[in-house]
Formats: C-alpha cells, structure tokens, sequence
C-alpha cells in the first residue's frame, strides 16, 4: 500500500518501517561494538556468542545484517527467527532443514548423527565456517538449550565446528541462570547488551532513516520534536520510529510542514489514550 504522506514529503520509501531490515538499521557506537564482537567470535570459530536486548532495540536488524555478513564472507550460514518448537527433535529437524543436510532421520540420536556428519563434512574436510544465528532466543525451552549445548560440544582439537549467535530479550538471562541452563551459559565466549539510544543517537537515527528513504533529503522535524520523540520513546529505537512515522501521518493531514513538537505531542496523547498506554513511572518521559 503507497503511504499517503509519501508525495507531500518528497519520499521514496517508508522511513519508520518497523519491519527489521539492516538497510534502515542504525548503528550506534554500542551496535557496532556488539557486531564486531559477534562478527570476531564467529570468524575465530570460538562457539557461542550473545546478545541481550529489551524489545524494540534492533536486536532482529542486527541478526539480519550479521547473517548477510556471514554469508558475504562464504559462510555456511542460517538464521532461525521462530525457535520456540515443542521439542528439541523438532527444533533439531529445522536446523538440519535450514542447512540442507539432505538425509534425515525418524529419531532423535539419527538426526544428531546426521547433523554431526554434516558439520564433520562442512567445517572439517571443507573448512567451511558454519553458523548458526538464533533470533528471539528468550522463547527457547530448557530442553532446547540444552540441545544447543550437545551441539555446541562437536569440535575438532583446535575449533568448535558449529558458531552460533543468539540474540535474546533479558528473560533470556534468566532462563540461562537455571541450573539446567548454566552449562550452555559457560560456554558464551562473549557477550553484548544493546542499550536504550541518548538524545543525540536518536535524533541521528531519524535522520539517517530519513535520510535513506529520501535519498539524502532534508528531514522535516524541528529540534524540539526530536527532543519529544526521544523523551516520549526513551531511547527505544522501536518506539521513537512509531512516534516518528505517526508524527508524519497527522502533519500529512494538517498539512504542516515542518514538523513541532505540538505534533509529536498531540500523537503521543492520542497514542496512550487509544491504546490506554500509562505515563512512565514518576512522571518521567
């Protein structure tokens, strides 16, 4: 569907799509540091890297672009967005799936099999890095994790031959803090925590974003409706694109150019009033 405000605008595309897409992705310095440090454990072949998010901070852009990087580089590489199967021999099929192993197997110990013979085949006598990226990795089970554990345990004397990326909300920190999930926790090499963006990081995200869907053209919000955005969103990448792109639609239909802060404001009232969203503890924004 054409977006109603896109000709008043002058844009080409959707700038505050909330569909994960690593071409409108904005890469704070705490974004990049977390690539850089996944990107490092996969390239190493040192085994299992995460990463920690609220909701709405780019956790699945990231997964995206990291996999795209993966697959640029000549990896043998799969990314899992749904991992919440009611089995671990369920989960364990869609993995082999996702790589192609081809054979398959009615029972659980065939397909371990299998899968270990694959990885034998990819990452040893091809020397093929093989990755496997989990999105949404806070909805996996005990019994998947541990799963990913026995996996995990297929090396050679020098590399492990599976990589894998998770990418989790917090819950994820705490399904790995039970004591049947603490083995597959000491196995993490390395860790990141995607934080909430400051006030000047995401005034700089709009204007990227911004910037992509016009082709560098000038962005339409005064300063103080950036300082709104932020203030109403609290740094949630998510959360400002929704504001930002409902700001777009009602000055489309006031026909108001440039965007206020009355306009931000009056789209977060109306917001909070028709989705009965409350006001952020101790009246703070």
């Amino acid at each position: 569907m054409d977006l109603p405000y896109r000709d008043f605008f002058a844009l080409k595309d959707e700038p505050f799509s909330t569909v994960p897409s690593p071409r409108t992705l904005f890469l704070t310095s705490v974004h990049s540091t977390a690539l850089e440090k996944t990107a490092y454990v996969v390239g190493a072949k040192k085994g299992l890297a995460v990463v920690f998010g609220d909701t709405g901070m780019g956790k699945s852009s990231l997964a995206r672009m990291l996999n795209q990087k993966f697959l640029d580089a000549g990896f043998v590489s799969v990314l899992l967005t749904n991992p919440s199967y009611p089995t671990p021999n369920s989960l364990l099929r869609t993995i082999a799936q996702e790589f192609r192993t081809e054979r398959t197997d009615k029972s659980f110990k065939g397909m371990l099999d299998i899968f270990k013979q694959f990885l034998y085949q990819r990452a040893l006598r091809e020397k093929k890095t093989v990755v496997l990226t989990i999105d949404e990795a806070q909805t996996l089970t005990l019994p998947l994790i541990e799963l990913l554990r026995m996996l995990s345990n297929y090396e050679s004397n020098t590399e492990k031959l599976l990589q894998m990326v998770l990418f989790g909300q917090d819950q994820l920190r705490t399904r790995l803090a039970h004591p049947r999930g603490q083995s597959f926790r000491s196995r993490i090499v390395m860790a990141s925590t995607l934080e909430a963006l400051t006030a000047k990081e995401t005034g700089q995200m709009i204007v990227f974003r911004w910037s992509v869907a016009s082709g560098a053209g000038s962005h339409p919000f005064e300063p103080a409706a950036l300082r709104a955005i932020f203030e109403h969103s609290r740094g949630v990448p998510r959360e400002a694109c929704i504001i930002a792109d409902n700001s777009l639609l009602l000055a489309y239909h006031q026909r108001t150019n440039p965007i206020t802060s009355r306009i931000v404001e009056q789209v977060v009232s109306d917001r909070r009033a028709i989705l009965r969203l409350k006001e952020p503890p101790d009246g703070k924004k």
